[in-house]
């Protein structure tokens, strides 16, 4: 029962997110942590009576309780993540699934021995250890420190606890001006109040009355999208192909009949009768097979496939597309020498071959253990040993794409979608800023499970954050655009091929409070309230002090 009770903590944590043929259970997360927290035995331990807190090892079995549970309904698609990616057979998959658990969730651990180490310590913070006696001092700081573990520790799938409040779009005013990490840190707070509650029955009015207030300016502060009359207009047409892995492969590993049934479905889809000009046709992640070489096609475009160059003479429109590029020399294991990579061509009135490589971008955030490893320098010698990871070349710039008539955007390719400050670091330097942001995806890895709803649940919160249209083209579903209020376009669901055409209406975009400040404005809001919080333990200690004669 000590672990039962973790290990429910974390399938309500993962039901706060899209499963398939469920509806989401928004408090899911906030009930799931607060179950956490209650069985972690150093949470609102009571040191005053030199009671010594269970071992350490309690607590991490607790944790792996809790994060077993939340892989079982949230991360239950790795297991087949690894079969048909890295070729594991069934039941060892199942078995290295397993593994996943010590790392989907490092914030907390993280934030187990941290505080634990202050506990220990607490000698050293004598002069400290009254303010944090305190349950309303001590359940601020330790909301403050979750969110900041959360925002800032490497994961690799970040669905974090604030996530679920897109629910309820567009009542999401303070989205903008703080980003996601607010709406974390208010489901800590309050996950710690229930905990409080629970262990020592005692009502954290702090807490409420904040959430109060936090729901009310969400409220009072609904996003809005409402393009001017004078904001750029696009015909722009999303082609799902829906390559199935296998048919993806052999098609990548020279197949001949592969290959041909590939080009021939984004052939037939991408040039469909259209009631209006297309100004761009977009293919998702890796979409092209073979390899193309960027300096060569820019030198001599000639070398553009010729299925590029027969649709765009047919349509006469623009075409973004995700495939592999090669711009040094191949060595035996391919190791680092491609790059998966976004290429935008357009139309050559001038040039004899009709078309022009107009620019590139080459993925910078690679997934570790699908597309490189997570170990520096020894990937290059672990490259002759592991032969299942592609050990993509890394990118090292920011592209900012132009359409002809000046329409801006920039792309991510898959998960580095999810990630706010990659993101906004890509927003920041690019040279103007893009009307929107286009990401391309393949997530046939997955089969039908619940990874690519949620892998678009993510996505969304860039729009809202930047305040920014989100186009999401995937190879098999779901693709649409998110914009700036929450609100969605229709989508083409998993395993559906056919396109979707849509009239981009996109206005200029300024760079909001969060991409330009990223967390000062919520340091700003976390020292205003500490400051209210700590008046009245500071009077109690002033108290507490005895008075000279």
């Amino acid at each position: 029962m000590k672990y039962f009770i973790p290990f429910i903590g974390g399938l309500l944590y993962g039901s706060g997110f899209p499963m398939p043929y469920s509806l989401i259970f928004f408090p899911g997360p906030i009930l799931g942590t607060a179950v956490l927290f209650y069985s972690f035995s150093f949470v609102h331990h009571n040191y005053s009576q030199n009671m010594a807190p269970a071992p350490l090892r309690q607590d991490i079995f607790v944790f792996l309780a809790f994060c077993f549970g939340y892989y079982c309904l949230g991360y239950y698609w790795i297991p087949q993540l690894m079969k048909v990616f890295g070729n594991i057979p069934i039941p060892l998959n199942y078995i290295v699934g397993l593994l996943f658990p010590f790392i989907i969730a490092p914030q907390y651990l993280l934030f187990l021995i941290i505080v634990r180490l202050f506990k220990r310590k607490k000698e050293v913070f004598t002069w400290a250890q009254k303010f944090y006696e305190n349950i309303s001092v001590q359940n601020f700081l330790l909301a403050v420190l979750l969110t900041l573990l959360e925002y800032y520790t490497p994961q690799q799938f970040p669905a974090h606890i604030g996530h679920p409040f897109f629910l309820f779009v567009p009542y999401l005013g303070l989205a903008p001006i703080f980003g996601a990490p607010l709406f974390s840190f208010i489901c800590f707070w309050v996950s710690l109040t229930i905990a409080t509650f629970l262990k020592i029955k005692k009502i954290e009015v702090w807490a409420i009355a904040s959430t109060i207030f936090f729901l009310l300016f969400n409220i009072l502060m609904p996003l809005e999208f409402n393009p001017q009359k004078d904001a750029k207009k696009n015909n722009i047409r999303l082609v799902q192909a829906n390559i199935g892995n296998l048919l993806k492969v052999d098609s990548e590993h020279g197949g001949f009949r592969s290959r041909s049934t590939v080009k021939q479905k984004y052939m037939q889809l991408s040039t469909r009768p259209s009631k209006v000009p297309l100004d761009l046709i977009i293919w998702p992640e890796t979409a092209l097979p073979g390899v193309l070489n960027t300096k060569l096609i820019k030198k001599r475009p000639r070398f553009t496939p010729i299925i590029i160059r027969q649709i765009i003479d047919k349509m006469q429109a623009q075409m973004f597309i995700g495939g592999y590029d090669r711009t040094g020399k191949r060595d035996m294991n391919y190791f680092e020498t491609q790059f998966n990579t976004a290429f935008l061509f357009a139309p050559d009135q001038v040039g004899i071959y009709g078309t022009k490589l107009v620019d590139w971008y080459h993925k910078i955030k690679l997934i570790p253990f699908g597309e490189t490893l997570p170990f520096g320098i020894l990937n290059k010698y672990l490259s002759g040993l592991i032969s299942n990871i592609s050990y993509f070349g890394t990118g090292n710039s920011f592209t900012l794409f132009k359409l002809r008539n000046g329409t801006r955007f920039t792309t991510a390719i898959c998960y580095e979608i999810l990630f706010s400050n990659f993101m906004r670091d890509y927003l920041n330097s690019v040279s103007t800023p893009p009307h929107f942001i286009l990401n391309l995806t393949n997530d046939s890895w997955y089969g039908d499970t619940a990874e690519p709803y949620q892998h678009l649940f993510l996505a969304k919160w860039r729009a809202i954050e930047f305040q920014i249209p989100v186009v999401r083209m995937t190879n098999t579903g779901v693709t649409s655009v998110i914009y700036p209020d929450g609100h969605e376009s229709r989508q083409l669901e998993i395993f559906a091929e056919d396109i979707l055409d849509i009239k981009l209406v996109t206005p200029e975009v300024r760079p909001t409070i969060f991409q330009k400040l990223g967390l000062i404005p919520l340091y700003i809001l976390w020292a205003t309230l500490f400051v209210f919080i700590l008046i009245a333990p500071f009077r109690a200690y002033l108290r507490s002090k005895p008075r000279p004669l």
